[in-house]
């Protein structure tokens, strides 16, 4: 692999990932990179924003007759960023090969593929969207929230206060009473995440299932395949099985996204917060009014608190949470959900891996269910609301740590779990 032009798409990469907001601790984290590294492009980019962030003492190694690895790279992520469509400049547009053309040229990639190449680039990498693959006409099968504190969804909204100050708000939402826990924190990290749960679960209770979808936090990071990351391990410490969402499908979180409207608009945007405390201070007034005076238009007249009230709520109390090896979580048994839509080719993606599925499957929603216990994954597939689970396939899925037994105390009746969404 050319190592120059890959070192160019990263320093491009950690730029753009910065205007849009992000961390640079997070972002040197994702590309394996040292603060110095980010700071020294970042420089370069603010003397010069259209700089090629090449290194000018050599020479570019690139082949004339063949597209490279990094600017294949280059077109791939391209699209997946005009298609997320969560900045100003890419949330309205087309995001078809010359859509990307253009996007590459302000980038300055060179040398600049052509629109052909690009769309064979983006076909072969399952980005066309033809029909059956890219539209809604598929079931979408997930569990519906039999319960309080059957199923909690968490999501993070990231927002500025003026002079710049990031502040990313954690929202959980309880899907059967609609009950909420917020945090505001200055980053969005994995720890910072576990601490929001923690707190949540003391709050409202611990769940069976964890909704999240896949920000990087959440599931482990985008690099390493297979990997277990330190959310994943604390649900499943805590005898709860997480669900991930397919990418790229904020619907699928409509629950959580709804509530995000509501707390923009009755919140966040009544308010000129001056920085993190100001906004920390501000959250319990709002989550009071929601809790005890809003009436969710889906529990048909009750407030959340008069839906949990006279119930038992198996909470995270003190002596749970020192159980706890939240520094040195292990790979504990249980039970890790993804739900996906099987590509062109036929695949799916998990835990940076990708899966063999079939071509019968194409542009079908399919589960992917990871069982540590047994080190098995299983694909399974819903045809409809009232069809029985399919088992399409079942695989050995090596882990390479020990895999724990859940302690007692945190033992649940993971029976319920597989009644409503067995397999």
């Amino acid at each position: 692999m050319d190592t120059f032009t890959t070192e160019q798409v990263l320093r491009r990469e950690a730029i753009r990932r910065r205007v849009q907001g992000e961390r640079r601790r997070d972002i040197c984290e994702d590309l394996g990179r040292s603060p110095r590294w980010f700071d020294k492009w970042w420089a370069e980019y603010q003397r010069n924003p259209r700089t090629d962030f090449a290194d000018r003492t050599r020479a570019p190694h690139t082949s004339p007759h063949q597209t490279s690895k990094p600017v294949e790279q280059a077109i791939v992520t391209a699209r997946r960023t005009l298609e997320v469509a969560n900045t100003p400049e890419t949330k309205y547009g087309l995001i078809g090969a010359h859509a990307v053309h253009g996007h590459l040229e302000r980038l300055g990639i060179e040398p600049l593929p052509s629109d052909p190449t690009i769309q064979r680039i983006m076909a072969r990498h399952d980005q066309t969207h033809p029909i059956g693959a890219g539209n809604d006409s598929a079931y979408y099968p997930w569990p519906i929230a039999w319960g309080v504190n059957a199923i909690h969804a968490t999501d993070i909204i990231t927002r500025y206060v003026y002079g710049g100050e990031e502040i990313d708000n954690f929202h959980t939402i309880d899907l059967y009473s609609h009950a909420v826990h917020l945090t505001q924190h200055a980053d969005k990290s994995s720890a910072t995440t576990c601490a929001h749960l923690l707190k949540t679960w003391a709050n409202l209770g611990l769940p069976l299932m964890q909704q999240l979808d896949n920000e990087a936090a959440f599931c482990g990071g985008h690099t390493h395949p297979r990997v277990i990351g330190r959310v994943v391990r604390l649900c499943l410490f805590c005898g709860i099985e997480p669900i991930f969402t397919p990418f790229y499908e904020a619907k699928r979180n409509y629950q959580i996204e709804t509530f995000h409207s509501l707390w923009e608009a009755g919140f966040w945007s009544r308010e000129e917060f001056t920085g993190l405390g100001h906004v920390q201070a501000e959250a319990p007034t709002f989550a009071r009014w929601y809790h005890t005076v809003y009436q969710p238009p889906v529990l048909q007249g009750k407030t959340p608190a008069q839906m949990r009230q006279g119930l038992r709520i198996r909470r995270l109390t003190a002596d749970l949470r020192r159980l706890i090896p939240i520094e040195h979580l292990p790979i504990t048994a249980g039970r890790i959900h993804f739900m996906r839509k099987v590509d062109t080719t036929g695949h799916i993606e998990f835990l940076n891996e990708t899966w063999p599925v079939g071509d019968k499957w194409i542009g079908e929603y399919v589960r992917a269910t990871l069982d540590t216990a047994q080190q098995t994954l299983t694909l399974g597939h819903q045809a409809d609301a009232e069809a029985d689970w399919q088992l399409i396939k079942t695989r050995q899925f090596r882990l390479k740590e020990t895999v724990h037994a859940v302690r007692p105390q945190f033992r649940r009746n993971s029976a319920r779990c597989r009644d409503y969404w067995p397999g």
